[in-house]
């Protein structure tokens, strides 16, 4: 019996674990410029990286460049995208797919996007682990 309650909470641990695990990592920056950062994934975080930000008004609205810096010596995959929102903190954006994307060993790249509208003034990036194409067609 105490052998079962031990392997029950050992379930229950990992479970929790893996759980923890599948929500992406954000940066969010606001028009002032304040950048927060939120690590819901530890491991990925210890990997990848967010760097420097930049914005660029296009007269329509704005380009954001974000570096993500691969801090391993190996290749990491990863998806992310762009959530773009007004000064009201409404979304703005269509709905936007993940984009996969893979660092190589230490490298270092900016990660693009340009508002939808020029009604956008902030925006996520949101990084994740890969996640399989799941079939839902049967």
């Amino acid at each position: 019996m105490k052998k079962m309650h031990y392997l029950i909470w050992l379930s229950v641990l990992v479970l929790a674990s893996c759980a923890r695990g599948t929500a992406p990592n954000i940066i969010e920056v606001k028009e002032t410029g304040e950048k927060k950062i939120v690590v819901n994934d530890t491991s990925l975080s210890k990997k990848l990286t967010f760097g420097e930000v930049n914005l660029r008004n296009l007269g329509d609205g704005l380009e954001a460049q974000v570096i993500i810096q691969n801090a391993t010596q190996r290749d990491v995959s990863f998806e992310y995208r762009f959530i773009w929102y007004d000064a009201s903190g409404f979304e703005v954006s269509s709905l936007t797919a993940w984009i996969p994307s893979t660092l190589g060993g230490m490298e270092g790249r900016g990660f693009k996007s340009v508002s939808p509208s020029n009604h956008a003034v902030n925006f996520k990036l949101m990084i994740r682990k890969p996640h399989p194409i799941t079939d839902r067609s049967q």
